[in-house]
């Protein structure tokens, strides 16, 4: 049951995230439908990144949790919110979206919405980082 609380607080989290970026940055797109399409896209891409993760990662000792979850996750997050804010800028270049300051800024807030909502894994509700077992 905690597995799937975790898994609904992450689509909820990465929904509202994904429409506060359709309406900064595609306001005429930015709709409900919209926002729970790119939530769940992210949600999968979190997914796929974190079973990978922890397939590549194998047993974790705990003396290196803390280090290795931030050094794991931190670029995995960059990539994936990337990933979003290329997919949510449909128009204009990709360049475009690697030069606006506003899209790293919002990729930022993406990487914090990611981390914030591990707290609602059974590992984070127990005081722990949850290493190779975390939906990106």
């Amino acid at each position: 049951m905690s597995e799937l609380f975790y898994a609904v607080a992450k689509y909820v989290a990465y929904t509202l995230w994904c429409w506060a970026g359709l309406r900064a940055f595609a306001p005429a797109q930015a709709s409900l439908v919209r926002a729970l399409k790119y939530g769940a896209l992210r949600w999968l891409l979190g997914l796929g990144f974190g079973l990978a993760a922890g397939i590549a990662l194998g047993s974790v000792s705990r003396e290196s949790v803390t280090v290795l979850y931030f050094n794991v996750y931190t670029p995995l997050r960059v990539v994936e919110w990337l990933v979003m804010a290329v997919a949510m800028h449909r128009e204009g270049s990709i360049a475009a979206v690697f030069r606006n300051p506003w899209v790293w800024l919002w990729i930022l807030g993406g990487i914090a919405v990611s981390f914030a909502s591990d707290l609602a894994s059974p590992e984070g509700m127990a005081g722990r980082f949850c290493v190779g077992r975390c939906l990106c």
